[in-house]
């Protein structure tokens, strides 16, 4: 549901929260401490386990139970894509991750969550894990993407609340450029002197984010404030 919390007169709106705009991006652990995460490839079906050793004590009348060791997984259906319109490639580092038994930064984003914060700044909630792939298999079926359906190990616990049941948080920064407004945007708007074939006869573009490139004049602002009306009569 969407709620206006600073408004007390705001009643709920039912919407339910599409699993569509839960996405995983991750960095390379080789990548420089300042670099901002990428997204996982393009995101398919993808799930997660969250779960804990059971111990059970029967009695006579009923069993007692307590949970004790947590073992959490990340699943993600990671669909490859040619070029570099998600910024690294991303089979080399999920391979090379696997191969030398690398520990990867991995980021579970919520884009239900985006929202302004108490300072007016953009945020979304994330869950941060560092994680270990067991096993990397390849899928090349006939007439379909080569995808790499992920199991992310968990090593420890993920970190998705602090102790006072708040979100943790990421922003645009936190995002490879265009990143962040745009969940999953496969190309930017191009001119037709922007695109076409490079040396090697490929489909290549100059395009840049066109996050923000628009031509304002063309409509009207989507979040303009009007002035309601009254039942008086007009003099004109």
């Amino acid at each position: 549901m969407t709620v206006l919390a600073s408004d007390s007169s705001q009643k709920p709106i039912v919407e339910a929260r599409s699993s569509d705009k839960v996405m995983y991006y991750y960095k390379n652990p080789k990548e420089p401490v300042p670099n901002p995460c990428h997204v996982l490839g393009t995101q398919g079906a993808s799930s997660g386990t969250n779960t804990a050793q059971l111990g059970s004590t029967p009695t006579k009348q009923f069993n007692i139970k307590d949970t004790g060791s947590k073992n959490q997984q990340r699943v993600v259906n990671v669909v490859m894509t040619k070029g570099d319109g998600f910024k690294t490639d991303v089979a080399r580092d999920l391979y090379m991750v696997w191969q030398n038994g690398w520990t990867m930064p991995l980021w579970r984003v919520d884009w239900n969550t985006l929202r302004k914060n108490a300072s007016g700044k953009w945020v979304v909630d994330a869950e941060y894990a560092q994680v270990k792939i067991s096993a990397l298999p390849e899928t090349e079926a006939l007439n379909t993407a080569i995808a790499q359906n992920v199991t992310f190990e968990v090593t420890g616990e993920t970190r998705r609340y602090d102790d006072n049941g708040n979100p943790f948080t990421l922003s645009a920064e936190d995002f490879d450029e265009g990143m962040f407004t745009a969940v999953a945007k496969y190309y930017n708007f191009t001119k037709p002197g922007q695109i076409g074939a490079g040396e090697n006869g490929d489909l290549v573009s100059t395009a840049t984010d066109d996050s923000k490139a628009g031509d304002a004049s063309g409509t009207v602002p989507m979040d303009q404030k009007f002035t309601a009306g009254s039942d008086a009569a007009s003099s004109h």
